[in-house]
């Protein structure tokens, strides 16, 4: 019909070819929406049973996930599984029990003439009344609200879709929950356990445990106070802030630089496993100067009574082993709790005399921090770094 209209060019014929055109879209149409609902049923029918798709997903989440040889204590490479889980096991064990080292653990009184030098704007009485108030059920939805779909906060394996779904029914059950552990009853061991896996680093050696990010499965209120308590220099999970605040004071730093004619030294440092080498007497004595009040420190110290992990390696767990230093992996409080226990850290350098920073309008800019990278701006190198 097509060659037809060509070469008589008759609008009876262009009439008819329009009519099929929209006869064979309809036809097309309608398969098309077969195949959907065939689809559909496919996989309703066959949603609880593994097929070649979750099989080809598992296989290749295996391959990049799999460790082959890891390099032990002694130096040499081993493939044996019970090598690679032993040499994983001793890392992650002594990793997070530096505690148990004195020369690590600093006197009490040490870290309170520290803190009382660096830390001088504690939240005042009205802050910490309402950060020490009783959760409401309006907070713990906003918390609901925000959270993301597809994860699964605990180790019993109940996805955040879960709580969403069923608000109503535990919504009681989680206020009851908070309220009594900030009267001080203690959470369930299961709550405390945490399951490690581990994620190669690009670029890195991965028969080293060292280049192995780990991920653990397990705040919404200390959010809008860290703003106040927390220096404009840390823009890391800061309400507020970016990374890019970072980047734009670096950049404006090199620009006085080259117009000003002024040395600079830009220093980028990035402290190793910062997050798990965090010392909890100094973390809740840091917490305490900050004001942060009894009752929401009983929240924390119950997340860090006596927490415990395990360490996933080819699809096999560990034997747990006890967590006594670091903040914990993937929970959303442990950003907050570590810019809070870095501010003292950063105050003391910009109190420092002999590190000399950048002299802007109204301050001295002497360092920028993203959680554990540090960017220092040094237009004296020579004496800061001595």
């Amino acid at each position: 019909m097509e060659l037809e209209h060509i070469t008589s060019n008759d609008f009876a014929v262009y009439q008819r070819l329009l009519l099929a055109r929209q006869n064979l879209t309809n036809i097309l149409n309608t398969a098309i929406r077969f195949q959907a609902l065939r689809s559909r049923s496919f996989f309703a029918l066959h949603e609880n049973k593994p097929g070649r798709l979750l099989a080809r997903i598992l296989r290749n989440r295996r391959t990049t996930s799999y460790i082959p040889k890891i390099r032990t204590e002694t130096g040499l490479l081993s493939t044996a599984p019970q090598d690679i889980s032993g040499t994983f096991l001793k890392y992650f064990t002594d990793l997070y029990n530096l505690e148990t080292s004195d020369t690590l653990t600093p006197k009490l009184e040490h870290i309170d003439s520290y803190l009382e030098r660096t830390i001088t704007r504690p939240l005042d009485p009205t802050e910490r009344d309402s950060l020490n108030a009783e959760i409401t059920a309006d907070e713990i939805l906003a918390a609901l609200k925000t959270s993301k779909n597809g994860k699964s906060p605990g180790p019993d394996g109940l996805p955040t879709e879960y709580y969403k779904k069923c608000t109503a029914e535990l919504l009681p059950i989680i206020i009851d929950l908070f309220n009594a552990i900030r009267a001080g009853a203690p959470l369930h061991p299961h709550s405390l356990q945490a399951t490690i896996t581990l994620i190669p680093k690009p670029g890195k050696d991965h028969s080293s445990c060292g280049n192995y990010r780990p991920i653990s499965l397990t705040d919404y209120r200390l959010k809008r106070f860290l703003p106040q308590l927390v220096d404009p220099d840390q823009v890391g999970f800061i309400s507020g802030r970016e990374a890019r605040d970072a980047t734009t004071r670096v950049l404006n730093a090199i620009a006085y630089s080259k117009r000003s004619a002024t040395p600079l030294l830009l220093l980028s440092t990035d402290a190793e496993k910062a997050f798990d080498r965090v010392l909890w007497p100094f973390l809740f004595r840091t917490l305490e100067r900050f004001g942060l009040g009894e009752d929401y420190l009983q929240w924390i110290r119950a997340l860090y009574s006596a927490p415990s992990a395990r360490v996933k390696i080819n699809g096999a767990l560990t034997q747990p082993f006890s967590i006594l230093n670091g903040t914990r992996q993937g929970c959303p409080l442990s950003p907050l709790l570590f810019a809070l226990s870095l501010e003292p850290f950063l105050t003391s350098i910009r109190q420092n005399p002999l590190i000399k920073g950048l002299s802007g309008v109204r301050t001295e800019h002497k360092v920028s921090a993203y959680a554990d990278d540090l960017m220092f701006i040094l237009p004296d190198p020579v004496q800061s770094l001595a």
